[in-house]
């Protein structure tokens, strides 16, 4: 059966108060004095103290932005330059931080990255096969641009890679540096955009050898409803966030019948779960899933903990959400039953045991 054997984290660089990014936004976007109110508020009830960027602009006065530029776009050639700057180092460390005996490095078989903020090949995974001295032989994927719930779906490949091989060892390296891609046309989804994302790293090994969690199945289905509101589009200023105000609403309307369904397939009931680890995309999905499911707030602790602390880093943040959840877990056999949303509207869920 696969495991997850262990979780490494690695803040991005740069630590900026929520209050500094209000801060810099409102001179960022010269807010008209009609919205400003309106945004000001939303940033004090988004329930985010904290987020971590690959850049130090968001806490710094205007005359010493170093990568943000109030009179022209950011070109798509200098995001990716400072994303591979900065991605390589951090996704070293977070793999240390899960393997933090080197020798274990030559044992690996497969390596999936994840990714939707940063693209290039040769890519990220030749950049860390180089500076971590992998094997050559490794296999490689790679899950770009799937949005927030991509490590759910890395999981799954490497669920699938263990199951056929006995004797897999597979790394998954999970980086999000979505503040790189600021924008500084003022309209609501950059603002949305710019008051949740932040940057961050993960790596999680998964092998047939008895872990942290065990991985028992997986579950997703997309709300077609929702294929407008949550969108991810290259262009030539940058990666474009389209969020929609219905999405917590689309969540809350299709979640319920999702969870059934995925209940079902295991043979299980919502009695059955001790532990709940929600993708918190912001304040409002978070508060939907709770009248969804009849939560407590014991329930999603740990999920508005994270977004408290570190915001949405997209697909990495599930990943913070299992390694504190580790706190909570006090005996072997307990249910967790992960789930996390992204563009489609796609809703991916998990089931782990504790061992």
């Amino acid at each position: 059966m696969p495991f997850i054997n262990s979780i490494g984290l690695k803040e991005a660089p740069f630590s900026h108060a929520q209050k500094d990014i209000l801060a810099f936004m409102l001179e960022m976007y010269q807010v008209p004095v009609n919205d400003a109110d309106k945004i000001i508020r939303i940033y004090k009830n988004c329930e985010i103290e904290t987020r971590y960027s690959a850049i130090e602009d968001f806490s710094l006065d205007k005359e010493q932005w170093k990568f943000i530029d109030s009179s022209k776009s950011i070109s798509i050639e200098k995001r990716m330059q400072k994303y591979f700057e900065i991605a390589p180092s951090l996704c070293e460390a977070a793999i240390l931080k899960c393997i933090p005996d080197r020798t274990k490095l030559n044992k690996l078989t497969h390596f999936i990255t994840v990714s939707c903020t940063g693209i290039s090949a040769p890519g990220l995974d030749i950049q860390l096969i180089q500076r971590l001295n992998l094997p050559t032989t490794i296999h490689r994927t790679s899950v770009n641009f799937m949005g927030c719930y991509a490590a759910i779906h890395a999981l799954k490949q490497a669920n699938a890679i263990c199951k056929s091989d006995a004797n897999a060892n597979v790394l998954i390296v999970d980086i999000e540096l979505c503040t790189l891609h600021f924008q500084a046309e003022y309209t609501m989804d950059n603002i949305a955009s710019s008051l949740l994302f932040s940057d961050g790293a993960a790596a999680v090994l998964v092998s047939n050898e008895k872990g942290i969690f065990s991985i028992e199945n997986f579950y997703s289905e997309l709300a077609l409803s929702g294929y407008n509101d949550m969108a991810w589009n290259i262009s030539s200023s940058g990666f474009l966030m389209t969020l929609s105000g219905y999405i917590p609403s689309i969540i809350a309307e299709n979640i319920e019948p999702m969870l059934m369904h995925s209940l079902s397939k295991m043979g299980m009931t919502k009695s059955d779960i001790q532990h709940w680890a929600i993708h918190p995309g912001g304040k409002k999905i978070v508060n939907e899933i709770v009248k969804a499911f009849d939560l407590s707030k014991e329930d999603v602790a740990v999920s508005r903990s994270i977004l408290h602390d570190y915001g949405n880093m997209s697909s990495v943040t599930i990943l913070y959400v299992l390694h504190k959840m580790q706190e909570q877990i006090k005996a072997s056999n307990e249910n967790i039953y992960a789930v996390a949303f992204g563009p489609g509207l796609t809703i991916e869920s998990m089931f782990l045991k504790s061992c």
